[in-house]
């Protein structure tokens, strides 16, 4: 302990707060990554939604490009999503095995399964869910759907959507969920985890390199002559 203080005091006040920050940066990057490995969420676009329940109804919830962001489903499988100050749906997503494209090849009832998609009376698709795939949609006769929606920049670098047709999007048609993003919420899909303690631990061993650079300023130097 005497050789630690004898240490400190031998720092200036600019290397100590260094240190200090140092290892306070380690610590709150042990307690961060902690809490993200052990709380997992639902990918959607850049964003994870974090999973809860009410009652019978599936929740995830999170925020959107700053927003908040809601998708609730119900055991069957009607689903409806709120952005900010605007709500979408319901929509009604269905198991229909005989709507799976033959062309798809094999039908495993789990990850490669016969959809239907409603809003309302309004049938917005039918056809096979290929989770995984660059396309996850296809119809029933075996062509892929897209999305639709295209970004691009404009000259005052502002990002704006566009639609296939070349329409630009308003902010409501902007973030309405796509048909492939629907099938995978209402099919209980994989939840992902940020952080990575891999990544943690090598970047903590950057930061004791520092600490002992610090602390010994030149042990390096005579480690290079």
């Amino acid at each position: 302990m005497e050789t630690l203080n004898a240490k400190w005091m031998e720092l200036s006040l600019y290397r100590r707060i260094l240190l200090a920050v140092m290892l306070a940066e380690i610590i709150g990057f042990l307690i961060a990554t902690v809490v993200a490995v052990n709380r997992p969420g639902l990918e959607y676009g850049d964003a994870l939604l974090y999973p809860s329940t009410e009652g019978t109804l599936r929740i995830y919830e999170g925020k959107v490009d700053g927003e908040p962001a809601r998708f609730t489903v119900s055991p069957e499988g009607e689903i409806s999503y709120q952005w900010g100050d605007f709500s979408y749906g319901p929509w009604q997503v269905r198991v229909a095995p005989a709507t799976y494209p033959a062309s798809l090849g094999t039908h495993d009832g789990k990850y490669h399964v016969g959809l239907e998609i409603h809003r309302g009376s309004e049938a917005l698709f039918r056809g096979g869910y290929c989770p995984g795939n660059t396309i996850s949609l296809w119809d029933e006769n075996g062509d892929p759907i897209f999305s639709g929606i295209a970004f691009t920049v404009t000259s005052g670098s502002q990002e704006i959507a566009v639609s296939a047709d070349g329409r630009e999007l308003s902010q409501r048609e902007r973030y309405e969920p796509d048909l492939s993003a629907l099938a995978q919420i209402v099919l209980a899909p994989e939840l992902a985890h940020r952080g990575s303690i891999l990544l943690y631990l090598a970047t903590t061993l950057l930061a004791l390199l520092n600490v002992v650079q610090f602390c010994f300023p030149g042990l390096f130097f005579r480690l290079s002559l």
